[in-house]
């Protein structure tokens, strides 16, 4: 897998090209040696050259390289195009050039990115919260926030939307910007705003959420839906093993297991929980709890991203082939019920090794026993991401979540929750 700039040049002759059989839009035409200088040979990923996550997702296109048509190299030659110039250039019809750049009204435009690599897929949250009083009872969210917007209300709970980005720190940063923002606070400003895991008073009870957003590789957007649900099924799996099982240690087996197995409002967070949202997976296990402080939201969003990129990685390397992520023999087999030990004939999932039977999942995420995330199993956990390809680049926030993840579940219990304080207000985390 590569990435590369190259030098992308509306084509007449791609425009004008009405055969049948060839949808001009759908390619990005290249001469031998464009090819063979920028290493790419079959389907790349095309976007500006831009620091906006939200730019680079608008403006993004998957397309098929083929043969550049030679009337179009030699108007470049004419144009003084030198070899080395020519051997990084790219030709796409008018209309997909202007969706790459905006419209642009230049006739060429050399800030272009080209790449079929998988590592800079955006991640996104939606992290739960509860608005309390100053006399300890709850404030409904819906009765203070509009259902919509990045700072919104899920019900009773109140509900922060990031904008999604490529990096742990970019959307970390995005959460802090809508908690430090006046305008889209004003209506909870005079309220404690507490994050958790599970809580109950003598109304209801209340399972707050730690969702993450997924984003998609250009190839895996472009597979059938049904496709998408199928490998979401196993990416599911993958995340709740390498990183919904340790976060147990953070909920507490009473806060963890009444969110999973007792609350009255329904479960939440058990074992193969998610959402296709929008055609990308929702990834619904992990608990509000993360979002008690911006180190370990870091931490949390950071790993997530490890495994998101490692598991994009391995479907890469196979061709995005379904066989591989996901068996026909499995289409319509129910994955979460506990007997369910086949996880083994899965490649993808065998590949990165998490393989635990269901019966082993529901049972850790169900009991949330967080005395089973010792340091013997959090020593093997490291061990297994340190094993990972994208361990190298975020190292940092692997072996952080691993140093915090060990210690007592009455740090956790006893930290403050309040959002103002450890957000706005620069509180430490525990152990700083």
């Amino acid at each position: 897998m590569a990435k590369a700039k190259m030098i992308l040049v509306p084509s007449e002759k791609m425009d004008g090209n009405k055969k049948k059989d060839r949808n001009e839009n759908t390619l990005v035409r290249m001469s031998a040696a464009a090819r063979k200088n920028l290493g790419f040979s079959d389907k790349v990923e095309l976007w500006p050259n831009t620091t906006s996550t939200e730019k680079r997702m608008k403006c993004s296109v998957l397309l098929d390289i083929f043969q550049a048509f030679s009337a179009d190299i030699k108007a470049l030659k004419v144009d003084g195009f030198s070899d080395e110039e020519l051997r990084r250039v790219g030709f796409v019809t008018t209309k997909t050039y202007n969706r790459i750049t905006g419209n642009s009204t230049a006739k060429v435009h050399k800030s272009i990115w080209i790449s079929d690599t998988v590592d800079t897929t955006v991640i996104g949250a939606d992290p739960e919260f509860l608005l309390f009083n100053q006399d300890g009872s709850v404030v409904r969210a819906n009765n203070v926030l509009a259902y919509h917007g990045l700072l919104g209300c899920d019900g009773a709970m109140a509900e922060v939307r990031p904008k999604p980005a490529i990096s742990p720190e970019e959307l970390v940063a995005n959460i802090r910007s809508i908690f430090a923002d006046p305008k889209l606070t004003k209506p909870i400003s005079p309220y404690r705003w507490m994050s958790g895991c599970y809580y109950k008073d003598h109304q209801r009870d209340y399972p707050m959420g730690g969702h993450i957003h997924i984003g998609n590789p250009a190839r895996v957007a472009k597979l059938p839906l049904e496709q998408r649900e199928n490998l979401f099924k196993v990416f599911n799996k993958i995340l709740d093993e390498l990183l919904a099982i340790p976060m147990i240690k953070v909920d507490g087996a009473e806060l963890g297991s009444a969110r999973r197995t007792k609350c009255t409002m329904g479960k939440f967070g058990y074992f193969g929980e998610m959402r296709l949202c929008n055609g990308r997976l929702e990834h619904r296990t992990l608990s509000g709890h993360w979002l008690m402080h911006p180190k370990l939201a870091t931490c949390v969003l950071g790993t997530a991203k490890a495994i998101i990129d490692e598991v994009f990685s391995y479907i890469a390397q196979n061709g995005y082939s379904m066989s591989y992520m996901y068996p026909d023999k499995f289409k319509g087999v129910n994955l979460w019920r506990p007997d369910f030990d086949r996880w083994n004939e899965f490649p993808l999932a065998a590949d990165i090794g998490c393989v635990d039977p269901s019966s082993k999942m529901v049972d850790l995420l169900n009991t949330s026993s967080a005395n089973r995330i010792s340091i013997k199993f959090l020593q093997s956990w490291h061990k297994r991401m340190r094993g990972l390809s994208t361990y190298r680049k975020y190292a940092m926030y692997i072996d952080g979540l691993y140093e915090i993840l060990k210690f007592k579940v009455k740090h956790f219990q006893d930290f403050e929750k309040r959002i103002q304080k450890n957000w706005l207000e620069g509180n430490r985390f525990i152990g700083e």
